[in-house]
């Protein structure tokens, strides 16, 4: 009886110890800030931007900050319009049409500060 006690006291504190652990450890995040989008849109228009970095800046939504959803938004409609980036076999340099690239640097003066 005493075995079964024990065992039964253990198991308790391990599913006990199991349980605060993976409350204490919360999921990854994705949050972006003000200086993450400024090196996004910097690398957009250098021309070394990844397809990839695009289309996840592009597919979440920044709930904690309007203004950069603002911007998330602006970006996603000048990609609507714009991009020539993709999986073809001679990938261009940009991502999007000089036109494009000229929309996101007023965007990056914008989000900077400096007045175009």
């Amino acid at each position: 009886m005493m075995n079964f006690l024990l065992t039964l006291f253990l198991t308790f504190l391990f599913v006990l110890f199991a349980i605060i652990f993976f409350i204490k450890i919360s999921p990854p995040v994705y949050r972006l800030e003000k200086s993450n989008i400024v090196a996004l849109l910097n690398l957009v228009v250098e021309g070394k931007a990844t397809d990839n970095d695009w289309e996840v800046f592009l597919g979440v939504p920044i709930r904690h900050n309007d203004e950069l959803e603002s911007i998330r938004m602006r970006c996603s409609e000048i990609s609507e319009r714009e991009y020539i980036g993709g999986s073809g076999s001679i990938k261009p340099k940009h991502l999007l049409t000089e036109k494009g690239i000229e929309e996101v640097k007023n965007l990056l003066a914008e989000l900077t500060g400096e007045a175009k």
